[in-house]
């Protein structure tokens, strides 16, 4: 197996990026690797205009949700003893991804993956998708098959 020394785990709170949060935290203890996690602000081009014009409270709102969500996973992180940094960015996710995997010299970027069914899949191209030529380093993606029978990444889920 490679030994990753700088893991870069993008983190949303969803299921799928709790899922990779988990496993991104046993490789990195197994290798010995520094985290970063990263947490994407992607406010939607129809809102950028309303942040001046009262539309601050939906943004204010979901920033402060994406805050709560990198805190969150920081602390999931450290309490597994790993050496780990949060960042907050804001952009669209493929992006972002990738320039953090440059700007931090990652080995290696996790991601988590649920499966679209339907037309759902044909409309939507996935993250990993997005950026897998791009990316400098390897990239692993967590599939979530099915429903997730464990919660997400709280304090509850701790081992």
């Amino acid at each position: 197996m490679a030994r990753y020394r700088k893991i870069l785990l993008a983190y949303d709170g969803t299921a799928e990026s709790a899922l990779a949060l988990r496993e991104g935290a046993e490789l990195a203890a197994l290798s010995g690797a520094r985290t970063y996690l990263l947490a994407v602000f992607n406010i939607p081009p129809t809102l950028e205009g309303v942040e001046g014009m009262g539309g601050g409270s939906l943004v204010s709102t979901e920033l402060k949700r994406v805050e709560a969500v990198l805190e969150e996973g920081v602390r999931y992180l450290k309490d597994r003893g790993l050496e780990t940094e949060g960042h907050l960015v804001r952009g669209l996710p493929p992006e972002e991804i990738v320039r953090a995997a440059e700007n931090f010299g990652a080995d290696l970027v996790i991601l988590g993956y649920h499966r679209r069914k339907g037309l759902a899949k044909w409309w939507h191209a996935p993250t990993s998708a997005l950026i897998i030529d791009r990316l400098p380093c390897s990239l692993l993606v967590t599939i979530v098959r099915g429903e997730l029978t464990e919660p997400p990444v709280t304090e509850s889920s701790a081992p």
